[in-house]
């Protein structure tokens, strides 16, 4: 006799595999008249019944002393939840002997039917009920598995083992309800629980739609039982204020509220912009010194920023902000080409009068070198004579070489040694408009463009100069390095640059560069508007924008500014006395609260502040004057009041912004559980219904989902490891198909979930 010593349970297992190589395929004359036998091969399932070829004796797992004698036996091949041979279920044919399990610390089952993940599977405690239920609900036409447990005393086991792999239903009735499903709260299974025995229902001629649409019927997740309540993941942005009426200029602020009303749009779409312009063109005329003594000067360039999504109208409402500046620009090329057509006409006309002096200057030359000491009278020739005709000559030519420049505003995309030549004929700044800031914000990450991220750094002072070195065209000197810049972003492509950038250690406060930085929310969806443009305020802007552009020494003193000197080479304002004191207590307030800030970014951020507000009230200031037209003396406590008001609305703003590296965590989190709701909310999605709601997912394949803001491990890590936190996820780790593996680390949805859809 053959002893086969059966200890382990893997489909690999030397002894099992040995076993069932000496195995066949069982016939009618070991099973006789036996039912159930008969019933599993009219079903299909006769491959999984063998009988032994001799007379074994098993060893009956770990119990070493209990002997299974196989003689005269049907071994059902019993299998794990990898489908894969695990166990033998030893019975005897027409008796009513126990099947005896040859390892039972092995949870298996025997399956009827293709253990696929495409079917429904149903686990029951024996073959009589599992052949019945299975013969029910195929002739329903429905796509099922039956788990039998060969022994009852193993069905907790075996369905525990199976439902981490998927859903598995058991059904009982009401009087039984507590026996069944309390062993199995908290796995992946689903209760039937009937008023009489779901088989009897069957007798009725029902239906198992008609069976669960019955009134008493209940079904019961007793996985979801086991999970606590899932908490709201309620990230929403933090809250923005808005500009008001008082915080601009009134020809200002009609401007702008006319634009944005007619284009559907928040105020600060047109207002940033609006007045980041007319900063510009102000650029280095004049200063601002805030203290009362001390040399600190400040002009009124800025950077904006207008965030919001691709349907959000940026674009538009920046081009209309912008048109004040653009007509100062179609100006200025009307006098360029004016300035060069007399330039031209004025070069014709001394070319010709060079040739005649020419002509004349060696007439006088050779009448100089012909004449003697003797010859005397008015008509004598002298060194001076020919000085006199050479300066002429010299004078021409040197009006033909100074060709007009033309005067430039604003500037687009552009290469550092082309910008700084700008810089050099112009004299007053420049304004570098994108309306996408993404490509210029990454063009300045790259490692080749260091020199020009250095340049903008400093451009952004806008009180120094700078020296730009040509490749085999020499070196520009810019007495006026100033810059200000403007443009639109979409805040997705903002996001995923503040997260690459700000959090290394590369962060030199490029993005706290940009402190008019908007990003209001979305106005509610109105039926669309016909309004008219406010000609009034347009008009009003327009001449405003050219007062500015015309603004001089004279001008500017006559409104009450500090003339240059020999130690401060542009006119200057300082704050008058009532907006002084309000502004050094601003200014201490300021600094306090920017050391109080945990995160340094918006620290760094707060206190570009303090260069802001006096430009801003600069800015507020020379409005006035140039409106009023006459002398107001130093920067008013208006228009700082205005100024300080711009900043507690930028800074929500700023806030809203940087929230994405600030609360990253729970924006993270929100993201992900955006994605899961999605999936709960289509149950006819397979793919997602099997792959995540029922059998869970891993880290690495939510990465390969590739979705926005969780592409990288720390974002997806991150994710998981708050809706933990939050009762959206569970973690467990599940072996591996294979021998010595390590376990898949995998994450479970919670079935309460569905209560939030």
């Amino acid at each position: 006799m053959t002893i086969t010593d059966k200890t382990k349970p893997q489909a690999d297992d030397k002894g099992l595999t040995a076993l069932l190589g000496s195995t066949k395929q069982t016939t009618t004359e070991i099973i006789a008249n036996d039912e159930i036998t008969n019933s599993l091969i009219a079903l299909g399932q006769g491959d999984k019944l063998r009988q032994f070829g001799d007379i074994f004796t098993i060893h009956n797992g770990d119990r070493r002393s209990n002997f299974i004698d196989t003689a005269g036996k049907v071994a059902f091949i019993l299998s794990d939840n990898l489908h894969q041979p695990a166990n033998l279920g030893i019975y005897t044919p027409n008796s009513d002997e126990l099947i005896e399990v040859t390892d039972p610390s092995q949870p298996s089952a025997f399956v009827i039917g293709n253990l696929g993940l495409d079917s429904v599977w149903y686990a029951v405690k024996s073959l009589a009920e599992g052949i019945e239920l299975y013969r029910q609900l195929i002739n329903q036409g429905l796509n099922i598995t039956i788990l039998v447990s060969v022994n009852p005393f193993h069905f907790n086991n075996m369905v525990r083992h199976f439902a981490e792999v998927k859903q598995v239903i058991v059904t009982t009735t009401l009087e039984q309800i507590d026996q069944l499903t309390k062993p199995l709260v908290g796995l992946n299974v689903k209760a039937i629980i009937t008023t009489f025995d779901l088989l009897l229902s069957f007798d009725n001629h029902q239906t198992l739609d008609d069976i669960l649409n019955e009134p008493d019927t209940i079904i019961k997740d007793l996985l979801a039982d086991a999970w606590a309540d899932p908490k709201p993941i309620n990230h929403t942005l933090p809250p923005v204020t808005s500009i008001t009426s008082n915080m601009l200029p009134e020809p200002l602020y009609n401007y702008a509220i006319n634009t944005a009303e007619r284009l559907g749009v928040p105020i600060e779409f047109v207002a940033v912009p609006l007045v980041v312009a007319l900063g510009s063109v102000i650029g280095t005329k004049v200063a601002i010194m805030p203290k009362r003594y001390d040399n600190w000067d400040i002009v009124p360039n800025l950077w904006g920023a207008v965030i919001g999504k691709p349907s959000s109208k940026k674009s538009p409402s920046i081009t209309e902000a912008m048109k004040p500046i653009d007509n100062l620009v179609s100006k200025a090329r009307a006098d360029y080409e004016l300035n060069k057509q007399e330039h031209e006409t004025q070069k014709l006309i001394n070319d010709s009068k060079a040739k005649i002096a020419e002509k004349e200057l060696k007439k006088l030359a050779d009448t100089l070198a012909s004449q003697t000491n003797d010859d005397d009278g008015k008509d004598k020739v002298t060194d001076d004579d020919l000085r006199q005709k050479a300066a002429f000559i010299a004078d021409s030519k040197k009006q033909d070489e100074s060709i007009p420049i033309p005067r430039r505003h604003m500037v687009g995309n552009i290469t550092m040694e082309k910008l700084g030549e700008i810089e050099n004929q112009n004299n007053n700044g420049v304004l570098q408009f994108r309306d996408e800031l993404s490509g210029f914000l990454a063009s300045l990450e790259k490692d080749s463009e260091q020199e020009q991220r250095a340049f903008y750094l400093s451009g952004f002072n806008g009180t120094g100069s700078e020296m730009v070195d040509r490749i085999g065209r020499g070196s520009l000197f810019i007495e006026n390095h100033c810059l200000s810049v403007m443009g639109g972003i979409q805040p997705d492509k903002l996001e995923m640059y503040l997260e690459q950038t700000m959090r290394g250690l590369g962060n030199d406060g490029l993005m706290q560069r940009f402190q008019m930085m908007v990003y209001p929310d979305p106005l509610p969806r109105r039926k669309e508007k016909d309004i008219a443009v406010d000609r009034e305020s347009r008009d009003a802007v327009y001449e405003l924008f050219i007062a500015a552009d015309g603004l001089f020494e004279g001008k500017l003193a006559s409104y009450g500014a500090n003339e240059s000197n020999e130690y401060y080479k542009r006119p200057y304002f300082r704050f008058a006395d009532d907006a002084y004191k309000v502004f050094m207590n601003w200014y201490d307030a300021l600094q306090a609260k920017a050391d109080d800030t945990e995160h340094e970014v918006i620290a760094q951020h707060l206190l570009k502040y303090g260069r802001l507000i006096p430009a801003l009230a600069l800015i507020f200031h020379l409005v006035d004057c140039i409106e009023i037209g006459s002398r107001l003396g130093g920067v008013s406590l208006n228009a700082l009041r205005a100024a300080i008001a711009w900043g507690d609305m930028l800074e929500t703003h700023m806030l809203r912004v940087y929230s994405c590296i600030t609360d990253n965590s729970h924006l993270k989190a929100s993201l992900l559980s955006k994605k899961i709701l999605e999936m709960l909310k289509k149950p006819s999605d397979k793919t997602d219904k099997t792959d995540w709601i029922s059998h869970g997912f891993t880290a690495r394949s939510l990465k390969r989902k590739n979705w926005k803001g969780l592409t990288d491990d720390n974002a997806v890590q991150t994710a998981l490891d708050v809706l933990i936190e939050y009762d959206w996820l569970d973690y467990k780790e599940v072996k591996t198909t294979g021998q010595g593996g390590r376990p898949t680390e995998r994450y479970w949805i919670n079935p309460k979930l569905k209560s939030f859809i």
